[in-house]
């Protein structure tokens, strides 16, 4: 019997996958009768050959493997071409975002700056509008002091005046009542001595 090795395709029903003749005479050494050898030979040869049977149906032949890893490297070149296609679409989309969100901001930027001068202007506008308030306040008040001041110079006048008036009154009473107290008080002078 020929030996032959294993490839993946089907095994014939008489081919055998290993020497039997060496085998059986094996077999014959180790104490077996030829017709018991042949026995044992052809069960082992019937074991042998439903496995390489089945191990070839289900294993894949050379052709069906590279045919296989073929369309999987195909199915990856595809694969990897779509995500990098999914990268560019995503990073020009998140471009696009970017540049929109940036736009957004100047735009609010620009609100807020108007905002920020409109504010400005109205403060500066009611502190203008405050200090003129209090000029006008001020002068109202420096102008009332000074009808104050020219009353309570009026009032002392007058009561300087009234003074003197009454000095005056005082005077053209009291004079001629010490005069005549005085001309008595020398009368009883000279009555007395």
């Amino acid at each position: 019997m020929h030996r032959r090795l294993l490839h993946g395709a089907r095994a014939a029903a008489n081919y055998h996958n290993f020497d039997t003749y060496r085998f059986v005479q094996r077999l014959e050494a180790d104490g077996f009768q030829r017709e018991s050898a042949e026995a044992v030979m052809n069960s082992l040869a019937e074991v042998v050959n439903e496995s390489v049977h089945n191990l070839s149906r289900t294993s894949v032949t050379r052709t069906d493997f590279e045919k296989s890893l073929y369309m999987s490297r195909v199915d990856f070149t595809q694969l990897r071409s779509e995500i990098q296609l999914l990268e560019k679409n995503e990073f020009a989309l998140l471009r696009a975002d970017i540049f929109r969100l940036n736009a957004e901001v100047e735009k609010l930027r620009l609100r807020v700056a108007e905002d920020l001068r409109r504010v400005q202007s109205n403060v500066r506008l009611d502190l203008s509008l405050d200090k003129g308030r209090n000029r006008d306040e001020q002068s109202a008040q420096e102008l009332r002091i000074k009808e104050a001041d020219s009353k309570i110079d009026t009032e002392v006048s007058s009561v300087r005046t009234q003074m003197e008036t009454i000095q005056w009154d005082l005077f053209k009473t009291l004079f001629p009542l010490l005069s005549a107290a005085g001309a008595l008080f020398f009368s009883y002078l000279r009555f007395v001595k």
